[in-house]
C-alpha cells in the first residue's frame, strides 16, 4: 500500500471514531446544564487531536467565496423551565458511556450491568426505560422488574412503564402490586386486562389469594360495572370456596352478555357445588344453537363422559368431529368411548384415522396394539406397541411387548428388549427395571427376579426406590428376611421415609410378635403423614394385637372413613366381632364386599368368624 493510500485510511479511521464518539456524547450533552454542555466538545477535540497525530501531508486549502449573511431575527432566549434537565451524579455519565460502547460491541451483559448501576444511582426515566428493554431482550426478568418499577415510579404517567411493571410483576407472581399498575394503565387510557388475575388465581397461596381478592373488591368500588373485575372477583371467590357468592356474580355477568369464559365459570361453580346435572342441562341449552362454541361443546362432552352417559357424550363429540374431521383429541375421545362400549371395530376406525392424520399417533398405536392383542394377533400387537410414543403410553407399551414375548416362550428376547431400552432410554431406566422384575415374578420365577434385582442393586446399593421394590418382592415370596433387611436399609438412608416405616411396622405386626417395635415404627410414620388411611389401619391393627381394642377401633374407623378398602374393612370387622359387636362387624364386611366383591381378605375373615363359629 503506498503512502498516499495509508494517509487516506488514517483520515477515514479518524473521521469514523470522531463520528462514533460524537454520536454517543451528543445525546448525553443535551441532558446537562448549559454551564456543562461544552465539556463533551472539549472531550471530542482531545480525542480528535489524539486520532490526528499520524503525520499527514499538507493539503492545499482553497478559501471559500465570501458569503453574504443576512442578520437573523433575534429569538427569545430559552429559560431553564423550557428544558428541564438534571446533572447525572458522580460517575454515572461515564457508566452510561461504557454501557453504550458495550452495547455497540454486542457486550450486552456488560451494558446491562452498567445500566443497572446508572438506573439505581440516577433514577432517570430514560435510562430506566433503556435498561428495562435491554433486560427484557436478554430475558433477565428479575433485573427488568427492578428497572421497570423505578421507571414507573419516576414517570408515573408513562403507559409503557406501567405495562412493563404489570407484565413483570405477574411473571414474578406478585399479583397484588400488579393490580395498582393495571389500574394506572386503565386511567391512562390503555387496555386494562383485569381478567388476567383470574387466570392466575389457581396457583396462589390462600393468603395471597385473599390479598388479591381484597384489592379487586376495593377497585370495584371505583369501577362498579367493570366486567373483567367482576369476573376476576368471581374466580377468586370460587377458588376460596365461597361458591354461592361466586355464582351470584356470574349470574349478574350473564345478564349483560354470555361470554364463553363466564359460561365456563358458571359450569365449574355448579360442578364444585355437586350440581353436575344442573350444569349439564345448562350447557346443553347453550350449545344447542346453530354454531355452538367448540370449547363449550368439549366441556359438555367431557362432563357427560365422566357421568357415564357415553351415548350423549358420543353425540357431542360426533357433532364436533363433523366440523373438524381431523381433530385428534375428538377422535381419541370417540375411540375411548367405543372401547368402553366394547366396540373394537369403531375404536379401530377412529384410531387409524388418528394415525393417518398424524394426530396423537403414539397413543393411537398403543390402543391399536391392545385391539390386536384381544384378537390374538400377537405379531400385529407387537408392531403397534413398538410404535407407541414417548408419553404416558411408553412404559405400558414396553410392558406389553415383554409380556407377549414371554408368553410365547421368547424369554431371552423379552429380557434383551428391556435391557436395550434401559441403555437407550436412561430417563425410563428404573421403570424398565420394575417391568423386568415384575415379569419374572408374575411367572413364578422367584429366584430369577431376586437375582436380577440383586445384580442391579450391586451397581446402585443406595437406590432407595429399588431397595423398597426388592423388599416388596421379598414379601410377595414370603421372604421376611429380605423385606426387613431392605426396609431397614431404606430407613437408614432415608429416616423420614414414611412408607418404609409403615410397611416394616405393619409386617412386624402382622407376621411376628414384635408388636412394641412395630408400634414405634408406625407412630413415626403417622407423625409424617397423619391422615394416611393405610398408616391409620396399621396403627389400628397393632393396637388390636396389643389388646388395646378401643384405640384399635378409633384408628380403624377413621381409616375406613378416609378410604373404603377391603383390607381395612376386614380389620375393623374383626375387631368389632372380637369385642362383641357382631351386627356392626357384619355391616362393615358387607360394605367392604360391595366395594370389592372378589376380595380374598374379606372372604377369609368372614370364613374364620362367621362359618367357623356357626354364625351365618
Amino acid at each position: 500500500m503506498n503512502d498516499s493510500n495509508k494517509k487516506v485510511n488514517n483520515i477515514r479511521r479518524s473521521s469514523f471514531l470522531w463520528a462514533l464518539v460524537w454520536a454517543l456524547l451528543r445525546p448525553l450533552s443535551r441532558a446537562l446544564p448549559e454551564s456543562r454542555r461544552l465539556w463533551p466538545l472539549a472531550f471530542l477535540l482531545v480525542l480528535l487531536a489524539g486520532c490526528s497525530s499520524a503525520p499527514v501531508e499538507p493539503v492545499a486549502v482553497v478559501p471559500p467565496e465570501p458569503l453574504v449573511v443576512k442578520p437573523a431575527e433575534p429569538k427569545p432566549r430559552p429559560v431553564p423551565d423550557d428544558y428541564p434537565v438534571a446533572p447525572f451524579p458522580g460517575d454515572s455519565l461515564y457508566e452510561l458511556l461504557v454501557a453504550e460502547v458495550a452495547g455497540y460491541r454486542s457486550r450486552y451483559d456488560v451494558a446491562l450491568d452498567k445500566y443497572m448501576d446508572a438506573v439505581v444511582e440516577t433514577r432517570d426515566p430514560g435510562v430506566a426505560a433503556r435498561a428495562t428493554r435491554l433486560a427484557l431482550y436478554l430475558k433477565k426478568y428479575d433485573q427488568a422488574l427492578v428497572t421497570a418499577l423505578i421507571w414507573a415510579d419516576v414517570d408515573p404517567e408513562n403507559i409503557d412503564a406501567r405495562r412493563h411493571a404489570v407484565d413483570l410483576l405477574l411473571r414474578a407472581g406478585e399479583l397484588e402490586p400488579a393490580i395498582g399498575h393495571m389500574e394506572a394503565v386503565k386511567q391512562l387510557g390503555g387496555l386494562a386486562s383485569f381478567d388476567v388475575f383470574a387466570f392466575r388465581a389457581a396457583n396462589l397461596a390462600p393468603e395471597q389469594r385473599a390479598a388479591v381478592l381484597a384489592a379487586i373488591t376495593e377497585m370495584l368500588e371505583r369501577y362498579p360495572g367493570d366486567e373483567q373485575l367482576l369476573f376476576s372477583q368471581a374466580v377468586l371467590l370460587e377458588h376460596s370456596g365461597r361458591l354461592p357468592e361466586a355464582l351470584a356474580i356470574v349470574e349478574e355477568l350473564l345478564t349483560v352478555s354470555e361470554k364463553p369464559n363466564v359460561i365456563v365459570l358458571k359450569t365449574s361453580i355448579l360442578d364444585a357445588m355437586q350440581r353436575q346435572d344442573e350444569a349439564i342441562v345448562y350447557l346443553s341449552g347453550v350449545v344447542s344453537v346453530a354454531q355452538p362454541n367448540r370449547r363449550l361443546q368439549l366441556i359438555l362432552a367431557r362432563m357427560l363422559f365422566e357421568k357415564g352417559d357415553l351415548e350423549a357424550a358420543k353425540v357431542q363429540y360426533s357433532n364436533i368431529l363433523n366440523v373438524s374431521p381431523n381433530d385428534g383429541d375428538v377422535l381419541f375421545a370417540l375411540s375411548l368411548i367405543a372401547l368402553e362400549q366394547g366396540d373394537d371395530l369403531q375404536a379401530q376406525d377412529h384410531l387409524e384415522r388418528m394415525v393417518r392424520w398424524n394426530r396423537r399417533t403414539g397413543e393411537a398405536h398403543y390402543y391399536l396394539g391392545g385391539i390386536a392383542e384381544r384378537r390374538s394377533d400377537t405379531a400385529a400387537a407387537l408392531q403397534e406397541y413398538s410404535q407407541a410414543g414417548e408419553g404416558y403410553e411408553f412404559i405400558p407399551a414396553q410392558a406389553r411387548i415383554a409380556s407377549l414375548l414371554a408368553g410365547e416362550g421368547r424369554w431371552e428376547e423379552a429380557r434383551v428388549h428391556l435391557s436395550n431400552l434401559r441403555a437407550q432410554k436412561p430417563q425410563h431406566r428404573q421403570q424398565l427395571i420394575y417391568i423386568e422384575a415384575q415379569l419374572l415374578a408374575d411367572r413364578g420365577q422367584e429366584q430369577e427376579a431376586l437375582d436380577f434385582l440383586d445384580e442391579i442393586l450391586q451397581q446402585e446399593p443406595e437406590n432407595v426406590a429399588l431397595l423398597y421394590y426388592r423388599a416388596m418382592t421379598g414379601q410377595r415370596f414370603g421372604r421376611l428376611d429380605i423385606l426387613e433387611s431392605d426396609l431397614s436399609r431404606v430407613i437408614e438412608l432415608d429416616p423420614d421415609n414414611a412408607d418404609a416405616l409403615n410397611a416394616l411396622g405393619y409386617t412386624l405386626t402382622d407376621q411376628t410378635d414384635r408388636h412394641e417395635e412395630a408400634l414405634e415404627l408406625i407412630e413415626k410414620a403417622l407423625t409424617i403423614k397423619p391422615d394416611e388411611a393405610a398408616f391409620l389401619d396399621s396403627m389400628g391393627w397393632v393396637q388390636y394385637r396389643l389388646n388395646n381394642y378401643e384405640k384399635a377401633l378409633t384408628y380403624l374407623r377413621r381409616a375406613l372413613e378416609l378410604f373404603l378398602n377391603d383390607e381395612i374393612a376386614a380389620h375393623l370387622g374383626e375387631v368389632l366381632w372380637v369385642t362383641g359387636d357382631r351386627v356392626e362387624a357384619n355391616q362393615v364386611w358387607e360394605k367392604g364386599l360391595e366395594a370389592a366383591p372378589e376380595s380374598e381378605i374379606l372372604k377369609d375373615v368372614i370364613q374364620r368368624f362367621r362359618v367357623d363359629q356357626g354364625d351365618l
